[in-house]
């Protein structure tokens, strides 16, 4: 059998009706405790030859795309491709990102993508400010992206796209309207080249089991899909965050785990403002998600998919304007951080939780 097939056979805490998982996967201190009865001795991969692309991740290294036909739920692989070039093996790893990340809300969303990481994501009450909003994070950054929505692309939105100077790839959505197609495919420069992927009707995320190669072998983990439960949150600072700053806190939270580690993000408003992304420090990322937020820190909330080891990062988000931070917490300099958080008069919230992507 196929991966998806046994694992949807085969679930390991599966979900209660309100999306949350039955059973916690986490042991003492958030550790994941393996039982050798849920994992098979052997593995057989079937898959089918879906594309031929025109290279990989460079030039010079041949690719396809092939796809498990068990799969279900929206997947760029399945999507139908209502216009543009043929999708490049990039292409298809933003589009994957983007996905995932736009799919998690519930309210009208846009997530921009570059080289696997969202450089901007909001939410709003109508798709074209989501869209706004998200290419406004960090435009510069936007120029050559690809796009994830959680909404039929509609005529408003397609309005914002079809501004000067812009510039995009392709875009995944659940469907785009007669009137926003005409438009992008007719008005901007790129109109012949983007792509435009129809992936149908969005689900929610499902436990499941997701594999990585490596060499001689499989690496076989749960993905990392599925809401934290708040209940779990504690607020460890003197201050408690306000009711804005908490829809700022879940905000961050909910991109931070999707930004590759170590990952900043800085947010506010349902908005995007700054990431700092794939550093091997953790202030590295912490300066550069400040320096792209710029102005806009100011009363914005940080987050952090792992703990901070120093308060040096702290310091400079208090410096910044910042005005709440949640992190998982565990670090053995734990007391520092929080007494910078208290020394600086900023909320924090440890989650319990740790969101690495590497």
């Amino acid at each position: 059998a196929v991966i998806a097939r046994y694992f949807a056979e085969h679930p390991r805490g599966a979900g209660a009706s309100d999306g949350r998982p039955v059973e916690s996967c986490e042991a003492g201190g958030g550790e994941a405790a393996s039982s050798a009865a849920t994992w098979p001795e052997a593995l057989k991969l079937e898959y089918r030859r879906r594309a031929l692309l025109r290279y990989g991740e460079n030039p010079h290294q041949q690719a396809a795309l092939y796809a498990d036909e068990t799969f279900g739920g929206p997947s760029v692989v399945s999507a139908e491709v209502l216009h543009g070039k043929e999708l490049s093996y990039n292409n298809l790893l933003d589009l994957d990102s983007a996905v995932e990340i736009v799919r998690q809300w519930s309210m009208p969303a846009a997530v921009v993508i570059k080289h696997n990481n969202p450089c901007g994501a909001a939410t709003a009450d109508r798709l074209d400010a989501a869209l706004q909003r998200a290419l406004d994070g960090d435009p510069l950054s936007a120029f050559g992206s690809v796009l994830g929505l959680n909404r039929p692309m509609d005529a408003a939105a397609a309005e914002v796209l079809c501004a000067p100077g812009l510039f995009i790839e392709a875009i995944a959505a659940p469907d785009f309207a007669p009137e926003a197609f005409e438009m992008l495919t007719t008005r901007p420069k790129w109109k012949a080249n983007v792509r435009l992927l129809k992936l149908g009707a969005f689900t929610p995320a499902a436990a499941h089991r997701v594999p990585r190669f490596i060499n001689g072998g499989l690496l076989l983990q749960d993905a990392d899909v599925l809401p934290d439960a708040e209940d779990q949150w504690r607020v460890v600072s003197r201050r408690k965050p306000t009711d804005a700053e908490m829809a700022d806190l879940r905000f961050a939270w909910a991109v931070v785990r999707h930004v590759k580690s170590n990952a900043i993000t800085v947010c506010k408003e349902g908005m995007l403002l700054g990431a700092g992304a794939g550093q091997m420090s953790r202030v590295d990322s912490t300066e550069i998600a400040l320096k792209k937020a710029g102005e806009r820190a100011r009363g914005a909330a940080l987050g952090s998919d792992a703990f901070f080891p120093f308060p040096d990062s702290i310091d400079k988000a208090a410096a910044a304007g910042i005005a709440a931070v949640i992190q998982p917490g565990g670090s053995k300099k734990d007391d520092e951080v929080i007494a910078a958080c208290d020394r600086h008069g900023i909320a924090m919230i440890f989650t319990g939780r740790r969101h690495f992507k590497h």
